[in-house]
């Protein structure tokens, strides 16, 4: 009887020590992330942009780099959301259901203490039904071992599972309608079909100016959240019809989804403006990788309005200012059911940073990064804000607001 009672007891302490080994050395993905952005930024990663950050491991990314690659794969519900991914609304709604743990840390316990937690449970029941009642105490706790590695993560990646709880909010049944305004805003200067302004604000370069009234678009994310896939894998992905449906064919039952990717791949695949180099970036390296080498530049300053404080509210202006880089990449969050952005340069843009106040009170509201084209030449002649500014193309300039989730990249020798 001793000898079984410290024969459980020696296993059980040989699998914590295991558990909590194993689980410290696994790297995640979002850590990676975190060390590129911190290498080749200067400025602090915005926290729209900390939230998208992957939550898979490495073994977990090389596992569905390699299925992808193979050609013969599709996202599932465990993969998606294993990725923290938008496939459908029904995958998503699982996620509220889950353990926080559960929901970014699915199938990384290894093979291995797999086959140790499914057999020691039956030998306990055995074990528990012939010992003294102190020695049961070993058997409860025999459950709790295949929890270790959830519990004893590296901080950096418990980041990851306290923010959680909040995402379950954002998966709307449908995206919502602003969607469709939010993307007219971002291809405003490409050569889309789909040019209605709805709320956006469209104005000129002269209505910014120290005691102005202007009305703040909203600047919520109209997007339900998704983090970013591992480079590895997003680079495997092209962004046409065939490639995504056969990758997330859930997206493509939901009519709005099917409706805003197709969109999507239609702005990404759209011939570039005179003056203007684009990508629709996959992953966080992708955009800066990009912005880096359009800008020519090393290092990189991120550019972001502060929050969403104002959001269709009409505001004052206190101040602004207007920041000094010859050249700037504006990026803007579009649908797929990953993270991706809209990337592109434009010649001859600025960018102002705007300090807005209450009306009445003159307390600070926010901070806001407005982006003005100073060169419409080549936009396309029946824009809809050619006729709400009056005038025709080249012949004006067009600014407007960028979002929380919107980035501009300039150089790290830009002075604001």
């Amino acid at each position: 009887m001793a000898t079984s009672y410290w024969f459980m007891f020696f296993l059980l302490s040989v699998l914590s020590l295991f558990a909590s080994s194993t689980c410290n050395s696994i790297p995640y993905v979002g850590s990676n992330e975190l060390k590129f952005w911190k290498e080749n930024v200067v400025n602090e990663m915005p926290q729209a942009l900390v939230s998208k950050l992957s939550p898979m491991n490495m073994i977990d990314s090389k596992y569905y780099t390699s299925l992808v690659s193979k050609k013969a794969f599709s996202f599932d519900a465990q993969s998606c959301l294993l990725a923290d991914i938008f496939c459908t609304s029904e995958t998503n709604a699982q996620t509220s259901k889950l353990p926080n743990q559960a929901k970014v840390y699915p199938s990384k316990i290894p093979n291995q203490a797999k086959v140790y937690t499914t057999k020691i449970p039956n030998q306990a029941k055995v074990y528990a039904s012939k010992l003294p009642n102190q020695a049961k105490v070993y058997p409860s706790k025999i459950p709790n071992q295949a929890k270790v590695y959830t519990t004893k993560i590296p901080n950096q990646a418990k980041v990851y599972a306290s923010k959680l709880p909040n995402q379950a909010k954002v998966y709307p049944s449908k995206i919502p309608n602003q969607t469709k305004v939010y993307t007219s805003k971002i291809f405003a200067t490409s050569h889309s079909n789909s040019h209605h302004l709805g709320e956006v604000s469209f104005f000129r370069v002269s209505t910014l100016k120290p005691g102005n009234t202007v009305h703040l678009d909203n600047l919520v994310n109209p997007f339900p959240h998704r983090s970013f896939l591992p480079s590895q894998i997003a680079s495997k992905i092209s962004i046409n019809s065939n490639h995504l449906q056969h990758l997330f064919p859930q997206t493509f039952t939901s009519p709005f989804t099917k409706d805003t990717t197709k969109t999507t791949i239609l702005n990404c695949n759209a011939p570039t403006l005179k003056g203007e180099v684009k990508t629709c970036a996959k992953s966080l390296e992708e955009m800066i990788e990009f912005s880096k080498t359009t800008l020519k530049q090393n290092h990189l300053i991120s550019l972001t309005t502060d929050s969403i404080q104002g959001s269709g509210q009409k505001l004052k202006i206190e101040k602004f200012h207007k920041i000094n880089s010859q050249k700037s990449v504006s990026c803007h969050e579009i649908f797929l059911p990953f993270a991706t952005y809209f990337c592109h340069l434009l010649s001859s843009t600025n960018i102002y940073a705007v300090e807005l106040v209450d009306l009445n009170t003159n307390a600070h509201v926010n901070t806001a990064m407005v982006v003005c084209h100073m060169d419409t030449s080549s936009w396309p002649a029946d824009h809809p804000v050619f006729k709400k500014l009056n005038f025709s193309p080249g012949k004006g300039e067009v600014c407007h607001w960028m979002s929380q989730a919107d980035l501009v990249w300039v150089g790290d020798d830009a002075h604001a």
